[in-house]
């Protein structure tokens, strides 16, 4: 009896262990999902967030021309010049 209590242990270890086993899907969650896709909703998600970190990048890209131009005014301030090499 407690050996087949330990080889049913091992075995749903195993099992959770084992990168290719799935939980149990219901009809009703595939059916879902099917919907999510076909709908397109999930191209809107995906462009929310594209916008979402193109906001941010925009933000940061806002931030470091704030900073480029302090210290342009700075420079000019203190008479540096600087010529880029590009």
């Amino acid at each position: 009896m407690q050996e087949q209590v330990n080889n049913q242990i091992e075995e749903v270890l195993e099992l959770e262990g084992n990168p290719f086993t799935l939980p149990e899907v219901t009809n009703e969650e595939v059916i879902k999902l099917g919907n999510y896709y076909l709908s397109g909703e999930y191209l809107i998600r995906n462009l929310e967030i594209v916008r979402e970190k193109k906001q941010k990048a925009l933000e940061g890209l806002a931030h470091l021309e704030a900073v480029e131009k302090e210290i342009l005014e700075r420079m000019l301030k203190m008479q540096i010049n600087y010529n880029p090499i590009v």
